[in-house]
């Protein structure tokens, strides 16, 4: 049962992490999509990290480990399949 719900914890961290990597860049215009116009085709040179970039983060930096590591002896319950 615990191990269960560590699962669903690490996956909803790194889902969440994922989706906020999303959103977590834009130019001192706004979202890049919205202001193609003012970006041009090549805005690298003019992104800022948002808010969403700590959150992206976090919930990687905390998710990936806890997947990582039910996975490591992942193994050992299914017989080396």
């Amino acid at each position: 049962m615990a191990r269960t719900l560590l699962w669903i914890l690490g996956g909803a961290l790194t889902a969440t992490g994922v989706i906020s990597l999303l959103f977590s860049f834009a130019t001192p215009w706004g979202p890049i999509a919205l202001n193609l116009s003012q970006t041009g085709w090549d805005a690298v040179g003019d992104l800022e990290a948002t808010g969403y970039f700590t959150l992206a983060v976090l919930g990687i930096g905390m998710g990936a480990p806890i997947l990582i590591g039910l996975n490591a002896t992942a193994w050992k319950e299914t017989g080396g399949y």
